[in-house]
């Protein structure tokens, strides 16, 4: 696995984007040469590579948030289909878009329509292949888990739900029966052979004893890979294990504290990105009160106090609409909202306009764009009396959005306060800027596949 952004990306994935870069400026490389005598001379001469460029960007955008590189496996070839199509329609949007800013890098039609369908037909077939052959082939990565804890029995589902890691659980050993004339280690080492791997991840239920410590020290002299479970957990789910995180871990290491560095940079970019939103959706923020003071009537936010960094309290602004749709019975008038109210409430939550008014609190330095979701005093207090390090989360301020928020959405059912907490320590152990820019891109894919509901962002 590799770590771009500070979470562990498959191999093959960026294998799978390789291949499809390659197959989509091929295609168009090929189209605009079929069609030359369609360009001016001097555009081939300065214009094309651009437009080629824009063409994959328009295709890699297409694909990224049509989910395409997070499902690579194909559960049904009429909904790869469709999402390809849907694709194209991305790519035509786009490319009307730049010719609308700068029309010296038209494209013509033809080219365009040839090139995107030689794109689609081979990332068709070829997300067929690689989903039928290629995925259980490239497994390389085989684990054998060895030990009675229960984060191995974790690590071996989530690998068995998710193929597209590349790993496969090789078999998991809970003990080994003693035998005097191989020795510990004679034995481990014809067990890690007899499963074909090289790879032991070690998650013993208590303390290891000294003579598997010693067997497993001299096994990897030996060449072998011993792992410690928390940390393959960590490293292959992106979220941090509480199975064996203590308060000493917490107190007397700085593995979960953000640098001062990162957090003004990080602070710094929130400002300005929010500043440039709050001055080009003014507009928009301008219509969405109008509409709702005519819909609900009242006051047009919602301020509730929520519990931020280090505890501190403040005042969170979000716009009403998603209050009259979570509780329809509830109105500023006293009666249940109408069919325009309920459409506007749902038009926020779909589009997570709901939210806008949050970019206030990120200018008054209350909030992040990017952090752990932040929680009602009351509930505050609830959880850190359940969990004596749940308030570490808040080291950060809290975000707009977050990498708890953005992988959540995902789980069915209600999400437990713990997998929140495991998501947001990962985040604070590698927070960094580019990590915040990957969790906006996939909260920005969360809105289009999915929609803004706050299922977590604001806790009740």
């Amino acid at each position: 696995m590799i770590r771009p952004f500070g979470v562990s990306i498959p191999a093959n994935i960026l294998g799978l984007v390789l291949f499809e870069t390659v197959v989509i400026v091929a295609a168009f490389v090929f189209s605009v040469n079929l069609y030359a005598e369609t360009y001016p001379t001097e555009f081939l001469d300065s214009f094309v590579g651009v437009n080629v460029v824009l063409a994959y960007l328009g295709f890699f955008v297409g694909l990224y948030f049509q989910d395409l590189y997070q499902d690579v496996q194909v559960k049904s070839v009429v909904l790869l289909a469709q999402q390809l199509v849907m694709v194209v329609g991305i790519v035509l949007l786009l490319q009307s878009v730049v010719i609308t800013i700068y029309p010296d890098l038209y494209m013509p039609l033809r080219v365009m329509l040839v090139g995107s369908a030689i794109s689609v037909s081979v990332l068709f077939f070829g997300r067929l292949i690689f989903s039928a052959y290629v995925l259980p082939l490239v497994a390389s990565e085989r684990l054998l888990l060895y030990g009675q804890n229960p984060v191995l029995d974790d690590i071996a589902g989530y690998v068995q739900k998710f193929p597209q890691l590349g790993i496969q659980v090789a078999g998991h050993v809970h003990t080994v029966q003693p035998e005097p004339e191989l020795g510990l280690v004679g034995q481990l080492d014809s067990l890690i052979q007899s499963y074909r791997t090289k790879r032991l991840v070690v998650g013993m239920s208590g303390k290891m004893d000294s003579a598997l410590a010693s067997a497993l020290l001299e096994l990897q002299s030996l060449g072998y890979s011993v792992q410690e479970a928390a940390r393959t957990y960590s490293k292959i789910c992106n979220r941090e294990n509480l199975f064996r995180l203590g308060p000493k871990r917490l107190l007397y290491t700085k593995e979960f504290e953000p640098q001062t560095r990162t957090l003004f940079f990080q602070g710094l970019f929130s400002w300005v990105i929010a500043a440039v939103f709050c001055i080009a959706l003014s507009p928009l923020i301008v219509v969405i009160m109008i509409a709702a003071r005519l819909c609900w009537g009242g006051p047009v936010l919602q301020r509730q106090t929520y519990s931020g960094r280090y505890g501190n309290s403040f005042r969170l602004y979000c716009f009403r609409g998603f209050d009259s749709i979570l509780n329809p019975e509830k109105d500023s008038r006293g009666e249940a909202p109408g069919a325009t109210r309920d459409y506007l409430g749902s038009f926020l939550l779909r589009t997570g306009l709901y939210a806008l008014p949050q970019l206030f609190n990120v200018l008054r330095g209350e909030m992040s764009l990017v952090g752990p979701k932040p929680q009602r005093p009351e509930f505050f207090t609830q959880l850190t009396e359940q969990i004596p390090f749940y308030p570490h989360r808040l080291k950060v301020l809290p975000g707009i959005t977050g990498w708890s928020q953005v992988q959540t959405r995902r789980l069915s059912g209600r999400v437990e306060c713990l997998v929140e907490l495991e998501y947001d320590l990962y985040y604070l152990k590698y927070c960094s800027l580019r990590m915040d820019i990957f969790v906006i891109l996939q909260a920005i894919k969360n809105v289009m596949l999915w929609g803004g509901r706050p299922s977590n962002v604001l806790s009740d």
